[in-house]
């Protein structure tokens, strides 16, 4: 993971960075005792818990731009960014300043020297997430699990509503190697009375769900039982229809276009239909709206329709199953990949799609060696041309999509952040917005 903020103090960056050293440590005590010592920030606001494997985040921007369409003040924390560490904080859209990310930095890192807690990285910015929240007195937060849920550090808040979008084998080697016991891990943000909203329809995975929910009192809707939504692609976009105890909505536009948001938009709208049944005052309206003005970089972005180049951050089989679906023709494939992923299962899957793979690796120490990714292709028989340099293979792709051809790149959410960097270099996009 590439720790960069724009303008913030190499010193703040060298710091983060020995936190990245101490790798990933679920469990909540270090969160906690931080947390209490700076006065229980994330109490001072609602707040919303989304997880599951893949999904997450788009459900969490359908959710937090409702809230923004409804005129709530609402802060959004999710991981990983794509090009600035600053995307993960952000407040009504805005991402946090360097001078307000620095500020915190130094305050936590003060409080880490005092205390002796050693938190790892997300442990560190999960701090820093509630406590800006709460200095910034946002009314609600839309905050996306990290990994799993029971000893994720987000774990510690009391949402009003929480939600588990899906689940895959992801994580293995933390979350454990069955579909049953990663669902177990993820389920552990149900909280005691609190209604879940499950966009799963496996049943292996959901009796785990609903097992859960059932010791806790907690009521839960299934995506396909409890509530319903359907896709449809138009000119330019998408519309759904979408349909629960609460509301009807009819042909509705979504401003995320691929045909694997549809689940997510309707665990999004599931949420706030439980928040309206609680007495929270979401307008039609704002529900209407915010579908249609939602933006998540990265998914499906079709970042230039002349030539056409296309990002998608799927990184796993499950996600690429889903992206090779909104797929109306081949494509040239540029590809890169971090080193603990399913590399076989995703070129086996994204091969019938590809006219051509342009492998290459990302910037980074989580990049899978070039010579790794050229092997299992050329040992599978598909056609690729290999670039050693990320950038030197976005400049390919792109001299190919002027001669005609569409591009796609994916396979990871770090390869699709680093072309956005290569992308505003370039002039070719301004600036990411969400």
């Amino acid at each position: 993971m590439d720790v960069y903020s724009k303008d913030l103090p190499s010193d703040d960056i060298d710091f983060l960075k020995t936190l990245v050293l101490h790798g990933v440590k679920l469990g909540l005590e270090n969160i906690n005792s931080i947390l209490c010592y700076v006065g229980n920030p994330h109490k001072n606001f609602l707040s919303v818990h989304v997880g599951g494997t893949n999904g997450k985040g788009s459900s969490v921007a359908y959710i937090d731009r409702i809230f923004r369409e409804q005129g709530f003040r609402t802060g959004k924390f999710t991981s990983p960014h794509l090009v600035d560490l600053a995307e993960r904080f952000q407040i009504n859209g805005i991402p946090i300043s360097s001078e307000e990310l620095h500020e915190q930095i130094g305050f936590f890192k003060g409080i880490t020297e005092k205390t002796g807690i050693l938190p790892t990285f997300f442990e560190f910015c999960t701090a820093i997430a509630f406590h800006w929240f709460a200095l910034q007195k946002v009314e609600w937060s839309v905050v996306e699990v990290g990994m799993g849920g029971r000893l994720d550090s987000t774990n510690v808040i009391k949402p009003e509503v929480c939600a588990i979008t899906n689940i895959g084998l992801e994580h293995t080697q933390y979350l454990g190697d069955t579909l049953e016991k990663i669902a177990w891990e993820k389920a552990g943000i149900i909280k005691e009375g609190i209604p879940v909203v499950v966009g799963e329809k496996k049943q292996v995975v959901v009796d785990v769900f609903r097992g859960r929910a059932k010791d806790l009192c907690a009521p839960l809707w299934q995506i396909g039982n409890d509530f319903h939504i359907c896709w449809e692609k138009m000119n330019g976009g998408a519309k759904l229809t979408y349909q629960s105890p609460v509301r009807k909505i009819q042909g509705a536009r979504s401003g995320l276009v691929a045909k694997y948001q549809c689940e997510n938009a309707g665990v999004a709208i599931a949420v706030v239909d439980w928040l309206v049944k609680k007495g929270i005052p979401i307008t039609e309206d704002a529900v209407i709206k915010g579908l249609a003005n939602v933006r998540w970089p990265g998914r499906f972005d079709l970042v230039s329709e002349s030539p056409w180049f296309l990002l998608d951050s799927a990184h796993n089989p499950d996600g690429m199953k889903r992206l090779v679906e909104n797929l109306d023709e081949k494509v040239s494939v540029v590809f890169a990949i971090a080193d603990d992923k399913d590399v076989e299962g995703i070129v086996r899957i994204l091969a019938p799609y590809a006219n051509e793979f342009i492998i290459t690796q990302f910037y980074g120490k989580r990049a899978m060696p070039l010579e790794r990714i050229k092997g299992i292709v050329s040992q599978m028989g598909f056609p690729f041309y290999m670039e050693q340099d990320f950038y030197s293979a976005l400049t390919y792709g792109w001299e190919k999509a002027e001669q005609g051809q569409k591009i796609l790149v994916t396979g990871s959410i770090y390869a699709v952040g680093q072309t956005y960097e290569w992308l505003i270099k370039k002039g070719i996009v301004r600036a990411i917005k969400f």
